[in-house]
């Protein structure tokens, strides 16, 4: 049985801990894991480092007063509407885990970067519970994955913002965002002042030159949880 490239063990064992290599692909590999102690390390360490990012997916209902505290701090941050919407943060917050990693791992794979591996990770969410877009923080900057661009927003004109929610205090602008489907990097570091305490991201809906009063004013769009990531 022939021996498997560093890069090509990674992206197998990757989509093998997901559960993504199935059929035969999925028992050659368990083969190779077997024979080669080398391959087997490998998904050893792919294990170590999704399983946490799927035990931290809860798909419990949180208590009223969480739900009664994110009002009351997002509410002076931006008008009422779909931003200050408990229903709308209510909805990205019970995403199921499974989706949510696959989509990830799709992201993290297509960077050609499985090695590294990001310091924090998030999936937004849109209102209807849809996974569209992922954002990994890597060394080099952040990595985005848009599944696809935003049809409403290219018609009325608008751009797209993305905004760092903090544990406390406002939203904090990341800047505007190409509004097509693909990925991309945006040149801002880990330690950046803006993605200080960041509890979350949200996607919005702003005018061409983006928000006008530095706090969100348009529908927001998605938006998820940061979760932080071990290296792989």
């Amino acid at each position: 049985m022939r021996r498997l490239n560093e890069d090509l063990a990674h992206r197998l064992a990757a989509e093998y801990v997901l559960g993504t290599l199935r059929g035969r692909a999925r028992a050659r590999f368990e083969a190779l894991a077997r024979s080669d102690p080398a391959v087997d390390s490998i998904r050893r360490r792919w294990e170590e480092a999704l399983s946490p990012l799927a035990e931290r997916v809860a798909g419990v209902e949180p208590p009223a007063r969480v739900w009664t505290r994110i009002e009351e701090r997002i509410g002076a941050a931006a008008p009422r509407g779909a931003w200050s919407s408990v229903s709308f943060w209510r909805s990205f917050g019970l995403l199921a885990g499974g989706v949510a990693s696959v989509l990830l791992m799709a992201f993290l794979l297509t960077q050609g970067t499985p090695r590294g591996g990001p310091e924090f990770v998030a999936v937004l969410v849109s209102p209807t519970n849809e996974a569209r877009m992922t954002i990994a923080m890597q060394r080099d900057g952040m990595h985005i994955h848009n599944v696809r661009g935003w049809k409403s927003v290219q018609d009325a004109g608008r751009a797209l913002e993305l905004w760092a929610v903090p544990k406390e205090g406002t939203p904090r602008s990341l800047g505007l965002l190409a509004n097509t489907g693909g990925d991309f990097r945006v040149r801002i570091a880990a330690d950046d002042a803006r993605l200080r305490d960041v509890m979350a991201f949200a996607l919005s809906s702003e005018p061409a030159g983006g928000s006008p009063t530095k706090a969100p004013t348009g529908p927001v769009l998605c938006t998820g949880m940061v979760g932080t990531a071990r290296k792989v």
